[in-house]
């Protein structure tokens, strides 16, 4: 089978999707709340049943994962290759994760290791590519062979 061709148009979206990606990693290891709402829309749903969270809406999300700040001490979040589809102004993707934390767990920090998948829907807005719905999948824990 020949390799595939991609158009222009197909290309700056493939790059601003890695973008936004690359974008959303860097704001949630920061906890940048201003840079992390450049990636999700207002109203996108997010599913984290695989690590017991209910669904919940992108401002419940957000105010959950702010919630983490004195807790989540440092983070680094590695991607794998971006499996993408493009149908003209939206895109369905599967992110592998791998993430490493060092929580603070009472007077102690522990380091932890997750492997995760990011199953997203993402739609082209007015403002570029967001992540509309996600449901984060869990691969791998810390310790499991």
């Amino acid at each position: 089978m020949p390799d595939r061709r991609y158009d222009l148009s197909e290309i700056e979206d493939r790059f601003a999707i890695m973008d936004l990606y690359d974008r959303q990693l860097a704001a949630a290891e920061a906890f940048d709340f201003d840079a992390y709402d450049t990636t999700f829309t207002a109203d996108a749903c997010l599913d984290l049943s695989d690590f017991g969270l209910a669904a919940c809406t992108y401002p419940e999300y957000r105010a959950w994962l702010a919630g983490l700040q004195g807790v989540m001490l440092e983070a680094q979040r590695i991607t794998g290759g971006l499996r993408l589809i493009l149908e003209e102004n939206r895109a369905t993707t599967r992110v592998p994760v791998s993430c490493h934390v060092v929580m603070k767990v009472g007077d102690e920090s522990t380091l932890n290791h997750t492997g995760i998948f990011y199953n997203d829907v993402l739609e082209r807005r007015e403002e570029g590519w967001r992540i509309v719905s996600r449901v984060e999948e869990l691969a791998w824990p810390k310790g499991r062979l």
